[in-house]
């Protein structure tokens, strides 16, 4: 159960990482391609504002 509020981008990582608990990663694995598709969102992002 999450108890945290989220905007889209969150969004988009959580289901991310639960796709990958369905595709039988472990939490660990799941979490670790959850925080490095957050972190390709971001730096794009960033990448964005500077250009």
């Amino acid at each position: 159960m999450r108890c945290l509020k989220t905007k889209d981008i969150d969004d988009s990582v959580y289901q991310f990482m639960i796709k990958k608990e369905v595709e039988g990663k472990p939490n660990k694995v799941a979490k670790v391609a959850g925080l490095n598709e957050f972190m390709r969102i971001y730096y794009a992002r960033v990448k964005e504002v500077y250009q």
